[in-house]
C-alpha cells in the first residue's frame, strides 16, 4: 500500500460521511501538498475494485465513497441531498432465498425527505 492510498483510506476511515473523490482530494491536499487529484481518482478505483470501499452513484450531484464495503442501505434526502447509512439486517438472505442462488453485493438507496426538509417543504 502507498503512503497516497493509506492516506486516503485514513481519510475515509476518520470521516463520519460519504464523501466525493474531491473532497477526499481537498482532505489529502493538505496533509500531502504534492498529492495529485488523478492519484486520489485512480486509488479510489483500485479500492473499490479490491472491495475496501463502495462507491455510491447519486442521483444528483459527484459520486460519494463509502468507507465500508459491508452490505447495508443508504437513506437518500431528495431535498438537500443528505446521505446517511442504515442498517439492512437479513436483507441478503432474503434475496438469497427468493432468487435461490448466492448475492455477491447490493446497492440500496431509500429516497425520502429528511425533517428539516419537510418543515421547509410545509412552510
Amino acid at each position: 500500500m502507498t503512503r497516497q492510498r493509506a492516506l486516503i483510506f485514513e481519510i475515509m476511515q476518520n470521516h463520519p460521511g460519504h464523501l466525493t473523490a474531491d473532497e477526499i482530494f481537498a482532505l489529502a491536499k493538505q496533509r500531502m501538498p504534492n498529492i495529485a487529484r488523478g492519484t486520489v481518482y485512480r486509488n479510489l478505483k483500485l479500492m473499490e475494485q479490491a472491495n475496501e470501499i463502495a462507491r455510491l452513484e447519486m442521483p444528483a450531484g459527484p459520486d460519494r465513497f463509502d468507507k465500508t464495503s459491508v452490505p447495508h442501505g443508504h437513506l437518500y434526502c431528495d431535498g438537500c441531498g443528505e446521505l446517511q447509512d442504515i442498517p439492512v439486517v437479513g436483507l441478503m438472505r432474503e434475496l438469497e432465498t427468493a432468487i435461490g442462488t448466492q448475492v455477491r453485493s447490493y446497492q440500496l438507496t431509500i429516497h425520502y425527505l429528511c425533517p428539516a426538509c419537510r418543515r421547509k417543504q410545509a412552510q
